[in-house]
């Protein structure tokens, strides 16, 4: 039978009970006294039970099942006003799940705890969740709506769907085996020195861009890197670094990575190649909470181009 009720005559009802007057509560509702009156009455009618007792015209009293009537209209308009405030939470950005893509660096260089984590606090009831994926499969994954957003390498150009700006620039660092003779060298190391030197790189596959930095470095020594080693990921990279197979052109922000028997040195060059990340979406995202967080990231990159 409540399910018939109109979510007014609640209101109309409660405004009542609350006002103990018919007159006040009127003028609180913005109503006339007559119309409120034929309205109590339509809500008894719906109901098929007195609320009011009618025997004292000086006050007003509610009867036994108007009394326990009035408990649940107030949790109905309670929940209808939770009801509303959620839809208006939701459509401003507040309130939403969003999956974010991310790679190593990204996470070692404190860049998501800390964008993310302002993010959070000014969107406490926003549900993030991280996934570490490569470039490529971040790319495939927002595409096909597996994931909202990424932390990832600035590709040269953006596949159809996906649009992304810089947002974190960090110099490469060499990663060197601990018992190597360049780990003990004084300053940085001069491309020139690692002609002869094996390299560990990242497979094909992983990410393009990172391919990339041993590249970069051979052509600043005059040099082609010979690659010994390819793997998956950058913790595996290093891992073979540890190991002895070779020297690593890395992004500086592994450095915060302990791993052993491994030595972070700065390239002597005029022109230190950079690990630049991007924060990429969907084009033309219409999520509420998504487009929320593209708004953070890039008034942070345009706070960071500017400053």
């Amino acid at each position: 039978m409540t399910g018939n009720i109109e979510l007014r005559l609640y209101r109309y009802f409660v405004a009542l009970c609350e006002e103990r007057n018919y007159a006040r509560a009127a003028e609180r509702l913005k109503i006339t006294p007559p119309t409120l009156t034929h309205q109590i009455q339509k809500l008894e009618k719906d109901l098929a039970v007195r609320l009011l007792d009618r025997g004292k015209k000086t006050k007003i009293r509610l009867t036994r099942a108007g009394t326990s009537f009035l408990e649940s209209a107030r949790n109905v308009l309670h929940q209808a006003d939770e009801a509303e405030l959620s839809a208006r939470r939701t459509a401003r950005g507040e309130i939403g799940r969003i999956e974010i893509g991310y790679m190593i660096t990204a996470a070692y260089s404190g860049l998501i705890q800390r964008l993310i984590g302002n993010f959070q606090k000014q969107y406490p009831a926003v549900d993030i969740t991280y996934q570490q994926l490569s470039t490529v499969k971040q790319f495939n994954a927002i595409l096909s709506n597996e994931i909202d957003a990424g932390f990832t390498r600035v590709p040269t150009q953006y596949p159809s769907g996906l649009s992304g700006f810089t947002i974190y620039r960090q110099p490469i660092m060499l990663a060197v085996p601990a018992t190597h003779p360049l780990a003990h060298a004084r300053g940085p190391v001069p491309p020139k020195a690692l002609a002869e030197e094996p390299f560990v790189s990242t497979s094909i596959e992983f990410d393009l861009a990172f391919k990339r930095h041993a590249e970069y470095v051979g052509n600043i020594g005059g040099f082609t890197p010979k690659v010994r080693k390819r793997a998956e990921d950058l913790t595996t990279v290093l891992t073979y670094v540890s190991s002895g197979y070779g020297i690593a052109a890395v992004p500086e922000e592994l450095s915060n990575c302990r791993m052993p028997n491994v030595v972070f040195k700065p390239i002597a060059s005029n022109i230190v190649p950079e690990t630049v990340l991007a924060f990429i979406h969907r084009t033309g995202e219409s999520a509420p909470a998504c487009k929320a967080l593209i708004g953070a990231m890039r008034a942070h990159a345009l706070k960071k181009s500017s400053g």
